[in-house]
C-alpha cells in the first residue's frame, strides 16, 4: 500500500511587514544587519568621449613646441550607493527609519552606473633633441578633472566600482575636484653630456688614460613641480541628513563657510587649513554638510633629481659604467596631507613627508657596472 501526501507552496510575501515576520527574531530589528555588496541587475557599461586639438612648430635649432588640448566627457561611470539609505530628513534617524526602502537592513551597499566626470587640459611642452651634447624635454599642464563618482570621501583615484555616495536620491551632491588630478605641473628631463676631456672645452688631454677618466660624463635631470590633491574635510559624529549616514557609511562632510578662504593666514605644517572656513553642521537639518568635495588643496611637491654617470670601453664588447643617482637632490620638503577630521586636535596638522614621485627626502647612491 503506498501513499502520496501533497503540500501547499508557502505564499510568497508581499509587503516589507509579512517579509520581517518571517525573519528570525534576531534579525527582525530594524536598521541592525548589513548588506556589504549587490549588483545593479540594470548595470549599464560606462563610455568616454574624448576630444583634443594640437599645434606644433618647429622653432629652430633641432627644437619643438607643442600646444594641445585634452578633454573627455566620461558617463555611466561606477559608483556604489546604499540602497537602503533612509531619505534625507529633519524628524532624525530614530523617527524615520521606517521610511527606509529595506527597513530590515541598515546597508545595502549597491555597485551601479550613473556618475559622470568631465576633464579638460591645456599642456604647452618643448622638446630639443640632442644637438651639441644636450637634449631636453619640458612641459606645462594645467588640468581640470571633475567627477561625481567618487563618493563623499575620496582619498584616491576611484575603482570601477567608484566611490559610496553621500545621498543615494543625489549623486551630484558629490561633484567635485578628482582628488590626485592636480591642478597645474610642470616636468622637465634633460640630458647633458659635460664638456670635459678631448671633446671638450675643458680639460683638453692628448692622454688616453686622463680623457678615459675626466671625459665621457653625462649629467642627466628631472625636475617635478606641481600643486597639491583635492582634499575633503569631514565633521566626524555629525549626521545632518538624519540618516544615520556616521555609523552606516562614514564620517560625512562638514559645512562650508561661505566667503572665508581655506588657506590661513600664516599657513604651515601645523596649521594647513583655515579651521574658520569650516563648521560642525548641526544633526536633523535635512541636509548632508554642503562642503564640496575637494574643497581644500594639499602640499605641493617640487623634487629635482640628479644622476651623473660615465662609460669607460675597455674592449668592442666590454664597458665599465660608474655613477651616482640622488633623488630630490636639493632635500626640498615635500609635505602629505593634514589631518582632514574637523573639531578635532590634529585637524589641519601634517605630521609627515611624501614618498611618491621622488618628492620624498633626499637619497643617494653610487653604482659600478661590467656590461659584456
Amino acid at each position: 500500500m503506498s501513499t502520496h501526501a501533497t503540500s501547499t507552496p508557502p505564499t510568497t510575501p508581499t509587503t516589507r511587514t509579512e517579509i520581517t515576520a518571517l525573519l528570525p527574531a534576531n534579525l527582525a530589528q530594524p536598521g541592525i544587519q548589513s548588506f556589504q555588496l549587490s549588483a545593479d541587475v540594470n548595470y549599464r557599461d560606462p563610455y568616454v568621449q574624448q576630444w583634443s586639438m594640437t599645434v606644433e612648430r618647429d622653432l629652430g635649432l633641432n627644437t619643438g613646441l607643442r600646444v594641445s588640448y585634452d578633454g573627455n566627457h566620461g558617463s555611466n561611470l561606477g559608483y556604489t550607493k546604499n540602497l537602503a539609505q533612509v531619505p534625507a530628513n529633519t524628524i532624525g534617524f530614530a523617527a524615520a527609519k521606517a521610511s527606509s526602502p529595506y527597513p530590515v537592513w541598515n546597508g545595502i551597499s549597491q555597485e551601479t552606473t550613473g556618475a559622470r566626470s568631465n576633464y579638460s587640459a591645456l599642456t604647452v611642452a618643448a622638446n630639443k633633441r640632442m644637438s651639441h651634447g644636450l637634449q631636453y624635454a619640458v612641459s606645462y599642464t594645467l588640468a581640470k578633472n571633475l567627477s561625481n563618482g567618487q563618493g563623499f570621501n575620496p582619498t584616491a583615484f576611484a575603482t570601477q566600482a567608484g566611490g559610496t555616495s553621500t545621498d543615494s536620491y543625489n549623486i551630484n551632491l558629490d561633484y567635485g575636484d578628482v582628488a590626485f588630478t592636480h591642478r597645474q605641473r610642470l616636468l622637465a628631463t634633460f640630458l647633458y653630456e659635460l664638456p670635459i676631456g678631448k671633446k671638450g672645452m675643458l680639460w683638453k688631454t692628448k692622454s688616453k688614460l686622463m680623457d678615459s677618466i675626466v671625459g665621457g660624463w653625462q649629467l642627466s635631470g628631472v625636475f617635478l613641480a606641481q600643486t597639491g590633491p583635492f582634499m575633503t574635510v569631514i565633521a566626524p559624529g555629525a549626521d545632518p541628513a538624519g540618516n544615520n549616514f556616521p555609523n552606516v557609511t562614514g564620517n560625512g562632510r562638514a559645512d562650508r563657510v561661505p566667503g572665508v578662504s581655506t588657506i590661513p593666514d600664516n599657513q604651515g605644517i601645523t596649521n594647513w587649513i583655515n579651521k574658520a572656513a569650516y563648521v560642525i553642521p548641526k544633526n536633523n537639518i535635512g541636509r548632508p554638510g554642503n562642503s564640496p568635495v575637494g574643497s581644500a588643496v594639499g602640499p605641493g611637491t617640487q623634487a629635482l633629481s640628479l644622476s651623473l654617470f660615465k662609460s669607460v670601453s675597455i674592449t668592442e664588447r666590454v664597458n665599465f659604467q660608474i655613477g651616482g643617482a640622488a633623488s630630490n637632490a636639493l632635500n626640498h620638503p615635500n609635505y602629505t596631507i593634514p589631518n582632514l577630521n574637523y573639531n578635532t586636535a590634529p585637524f589641519g596638522t601634517i605630521s609627515n613627508v611624501q614618498t611618491q614621485e621622488s618628492g620624498g627626502p633626499r637619497s643617494m647612491q653610487l653604482t659600478a657596472r661590467l656590461l659584456f
